[in-house]
């Protein structure tokens, strides 16, 4: 089990331009499949590989920018209209890691590192994969995603942050910190919906040597 926490500045990624979104999941999810290559014993299987992604707002600086210009009545950035979903960078992992296997993208509300573990003990229930991969991610915004935030009742991150678990066939779940008060919390003001993950993955990362 390896876990990564991607909160400060980004290199590009090809093919993305203007949001941090896609950056942010992309080295958070490449921090943990080359921190931890392969199963013991052999290679990793990419065909035997999920990658989940989950967020509450996804790509709010793409989704914000395209409309402004689209109200603006300016030439629209096809870039922009194919990174708008958050499939997209998840496609760009599986062609530079070599992953088959399935790859899904969750739209949550509430608590988003539940969400993620539950859906990584369904995937492992079949038998068919060998590592899962959960990232989450969430954009500090701006204010008209801070509006949002407040219609849905949820908390927006004062920082821009991407979130990455690996779990291989024999790991552990790790069990959802959420309403547990043996943990201490992550400040919600800070991660936003990645407060649960945050704390998951702070947990990981502390227990290895």
């Amino acid at each position: 089990m390896i876990a990564a926490i991607v909160d400060d500045e980004v290199p590009p990624v090809s093919g993305f331009v203007e949001s941090a979104f896609n950056p942010l999941v992309y080295q958070a999810v490449r921090q943990c499949l080359t921190g931890r290559p392969g199963l013991t014993g052999r290679p990793a299987d990419g065909a035997r590989t999920a990658l989940v992604l989950a967020s509450t707002m996804g790509d709010t600086d793409t989704l914000d920018l395209g409309s402004r210009r689209l109200v603006a009545g300016q030439v629209h950035n096809p870039l922009l209209f194919m990174q708008s979903t958050a499939n997209a960078i998840l496609g760009r992992l599986s062609l530079d890691f070599a992953i088959t296997g399935p790859l899904l993208a969750l739209s949550v509300l509430g608590n988003l590192a539940g969400e993620l573990l539950t859906t990584a003990e369904l995937l492992r229930a079949d038998g068919e994969l060998d590592r899962i991969v959960l990232v989450g991610v969430e954009l500090a915004g701006s204010e008209r995603t801070a509006t949002a935030h407040r219609e849905l009742g949820t908390n927006p991150p004062a920082v821009s942050a991407a979130v990455a678990i690996a779990l291989d066939r024999d790991d552990p779940i790790p069990s959802c910190p959420c309403g547990n008060p043996s943990v201490p919390p992550i400040q919600s003001a800070t991660y936003g919906s990645l407060c649960g993950l945050v704390e998951v993955a702070a947990r990981i990362r502390g227990a290895k040597p």
